[in-house]
């Protein structure tokens, strides 16, 4: 209600040329020539005098998107192209008098509109070049105007619902069905089924608006809408708690026997199924439980048996070691007596050797002095 009351104050703010007056939305050609009123350049509320009675709803997300572009293109130009904020609205406003190309190549519709606010912003000022942390202070000054009354959200949404019905020519993104050929029933069934009238969610804590052709697809992807549940259990609830719900409580949600260690595969068994099936097949777990205790214990007992013969292999491998190893070091021992002994016999030897030795050295001594005395 709230866009439709914006629309229809635009209808009656601005002067709008529809290049289709056919209610049934054939195309109406090329609008080379189309024409508008003078735009007033004091801002996004600037009422001139008449407007055709054409229908005014417009795509919702394309118009809130094209409104936050506004924004964005107007600081641009007063951050970096040195402009007041009037005269860059006027430089926005001034987009809808600007004459449309009739040539068959090239952009259409509203890609001519984005290309011209883009040559907008592309403008600078000498000392636009020049600003340091550009994109800061553009979101900067964006903040600063939307506060302000005549570049609040509202103006914007009806300046860009008149872009949007200037530029877009095959009505792509708004109806633009000319109501004077419509009676008044018509009119009134057309402003309650028109695909691009504004609604919103219908699912409680939803606050998305949208166009109507987009119902059925929100609808479908809507996280607050209540569904039942994926998994087939009785309950119903908001799509978005669906994954915790299949991952969590659900009784529906595929399970496994506590048993299943045991050897109870149960196939096909559920969550809400489990307390069931504990019943039902008491004695088969019973017996299962069973059986894997005798099996724990025959498995313990051969258990015990290995270690017993591990201990004995273990004790006969140490005597059996020990031995070895008295009769190495008895070895060891003999060897060592035999090279002391040996090193005794060498040193007496030696000694014999060293006397004799002085013995001879002694007798030499005596015979040399006995032959110089008989020299001289």
């Amino acid at each position: 209600q709230t866009i439709q009351a914006m629309a229809r104050e635009a209808a009656a703010a601005e002067p709008t040329v529809s290049t289709n007056t056919d209610p049934a939305g054939g195309s109406g050609g090329d609008d080379s020539d189309s024409t508008v009123g003078p735009a007033d350049e004091g801002g996004c509320d600037s009422e001139p005098a008449s407007a055709p009675a054409l229908c005014e709803f417009a795509d919702v997300e394309t118009l809130e998107l094209l409104s936050a572009r506004l924004l964005n293109t107007m600081a641009t130009r007063v951050v970096q192209g040195g402009l007041q904020p009037s005269d860059a609205m006027a430089e926005v406003r001034g987009l809808l008098s600007e004459k449309l190309s009739s040539a068959k190549k090239g952009p259409r519709g509203l890609a001519v509109l984005h290309a011209r606010l883009e040559k907008l912003e592309a403008r600078r000022s000498f000392g636009g070049r020049f600003v340091s942390n550009a994109a800061d202070k553009v979101a900067g000054k964006a903040r600063e105007l939307e506060v302000r009354g005549e570049y609040r959200h509202g103006g914007r949404q009806r300046l860009a619902l008149q872009l949007v019905q200037r530029y877009d020519t095959t009505r792509e993104w708004h109806c633009g069905c000319d109501m004077e050929q419509l009676g008044s029933t018509e009119r009134e069934r057309h402003l309650t089924s028109c695909v691009f009238r504004p609604v919103g969610c219908s699912h409680a804590g939803c606050t998305a608006l949208f166009s109507a052709r987009y119902e059925a697809a929100h609808d479908g992807s809507c996280e607050f809408k209540v569904v039942r549940c994926a998994l087939g259990c009785k309950e119903s609830l908001p799509r978005r708690d669906m994954e915790a719900h299949v991952a969590g409580p659900c009784a529906m949600r595929p399970a496994e026997c506590p048993f299943r260690a045991l050897g109870c595969l149960a196939p096909g068994l559920v969550q809400g199924e489990v307390a069931s099936h504990l019943e039902e097949a008491r004695d088969a777990h019973l017996q299962l439980a069973m059986a894997r205790l005798l099996q724990q214990d025959q498995e313990l007992s051969e258990l015990r048996q290995a270690m017993t013969e591990m201990r004995a292999a273990a004790e006969t491998t140490a005597a059996t070691s020990a031995s070895a190893a008295a009769s190495t070091i008895a070895g060891l021992q003999k060897k060592i007596a035999a090279l002391e002994a040996g090193q005794a016999a060498a040193q007496a030897a030696a000694k014999k050797s060293a006397a004799q030795a002085k013995d001879t050295t002694a007798a030499l001594a005596t015979r040399l002095a006995k032959l110089e005395r008989e020299r001289g």
